[in-house]
């Protein structure tokens, strides 16, 4: 069976979410992505990684197609699965962005863990 991962390393989610602040039911956007890194490595086994980027942060600024969206109106989240959006506004959707890894297919290194 194939992990995700493979030698090329885990498939890479990347959150962008506004300077750590509620994102509603008293929870910040650090302990959602928290939540959804949790979830989706018991899922995913080690082959996911999830990164965790505030908005104009310098780290986000290595992300050209982001801020790109966010100029056309695109809302907070906003999720990549490698270097594709998935995700924009709303709440963070671990089946969404589950689904977009496994759409990857072997190339992309997602199949997801089976037990």
């Amino acid at each position: 069976m194939l992990l995700m991962g493979d030698a090329l390393g885990p498939t890479v989610i990347r959150i962008f979410t506004t300077p750590d602040a509620s994102c509603g039911a008293g929870m910040t956007w650090a302990a959602a992505v928290g939540f959804i890194r949790e979830r989706l490595g018991r899922r995913f086994s080690n082959g996911v990684a999830v990164e965790h980027i505030e908005i104009f942060s310098q780290r986000s600024f290595e992300f050209p197609t982001v801020l790109d969206a966010i100029q056309q109106g695109a809302a907070l989240p906003i999720v990549l699965v490698g270097d594709r959006i998935v995700s924009q506004g709303g709440k963070l959707s671990e089946s969404r962005i589950a689904r977009a890894i496994e759409a990857l297919g072997p190339t992309g290194s997602a199949e997801p863990r089976r037990e």
